[in-house]
């Protein structure tokens, strides 16, 4: 995982740097706004290294719950980072709508252009082989992510052929569209990492009332909670057996909810269950 995501982020970050560059050469603030587009690729690269260097480390004597709030505090970090690029950019962007500043497109522009689609078709198909191949659903939302940037590099080529057909205003116009993209994906990272700090559920607690349920032994099942994130999911319920059940028959009843839950959703990693008599 850690090799997918170094080469990943190797393209990232050389495909991001050369749309800033020549953007800021050619006047043209759409392929800035698109290479700080990039860059948060690359962010997510970071995160997914982060997770596969510490997120994944077994819990210890320091943090006895695990280190899966490692990759929370990155996303935090990262969904900030892109509210501040993405007002940059509005701002610059409407600047430019009201002057109605003409950009400078020359060969070098659809050049980097060119390499960047083509950047982007390949991260996308190899991180989804590689996610598939790893099981790792990082990998594959990150390819999904990436399609996607596919049609953003798109619009800036529009914004070139606006430019060359006498529009200067449609760079502009895609510049703040674009931002807007960047700034919806950091409100989504920022709601998602919210919602983790402060133990929101993560899944239906009917739905895994009705896993439970279906245990031979359960005559009852209440207070399931859950908590964590999509990837790393933690629940805690009290169930009632018989009250003249010997203790190792209900200690069997509780690890074969704990196998029922997790054969149900393999997200979650971990389940106290609390017994009682009914």
């Amino acid at each position: 995982m850690r090799r997918v995501l170094g080469l990943t982020l190797l393209l990232n970050v050389l495909v991001s740097a050369g749309k800033i560059v020549v953007g800021n050469m050619s006047g043209s603030l759409s392929m800035v706004a698109d290479g700080y587009h990039s860059m948060t690729d690359g962010l997510n690269n970071v995160v997914g290294l982060v997770v596969a260097s510490f997120a994944y480390k077994p819990p210890d004597a320091g943090h006895p719950y695990g280190h899966r709030k490692f990759e929370t505090a990155a996303t935090l970090l990262i969904g900030l980072a892109l509210l501040v690029v993405a007002y940059h950019v509005i701002e610059q962007a409407l600047t430019q709508v009201q002057g109605a500043r003409q950009p400078e497109v020359g060969a070098l522009n659809w050049i980097v252009m060119g390499v960047t689609l083509l950047a982007n078709v390949f991260v996308a198909w190899y991180e989804r082989r590689e996610g598939r191949r790893l099981n790792s659903p990082f990998l594959i939302a990150d390819s999904a992510h990436t399609r996607s940037d596919i049609y953003v590099t798109l619009g800036v080529v529009a914004s070139f052929a606006g430019a060359r057909a006498g529009l200067p205003w449609m760079d502009g116009l895609v510049a703040a569209g674009i931002a807007a993209f960047i700034a919806f994906l950091a409100v989504q990272i920022l709601i998602g990492s919210f919602n983790t700090l402060t133990d929101r559920a993560v899944l239906s607690s009917e739905a895994l009332q009705a896993v439970v349920r279906a245990v031979p032994g359960v005559r009852a099942c209440r207070e399931i909670r859950t908590r964590g994130g999509e990837g790393a999911v933690y629940v805690d319920l009290t169930v009632h057996v018989d009250g003249d059940m010997r203790l190792r028959a209900a200690h069997d009843v509780a690890d074969r909810i704990e196998a029922a839950l997790q054969e149900a959703h393999p997200e979650i990693v971990d389940v106290v269950v609390h017994v009682e008599p009914a």
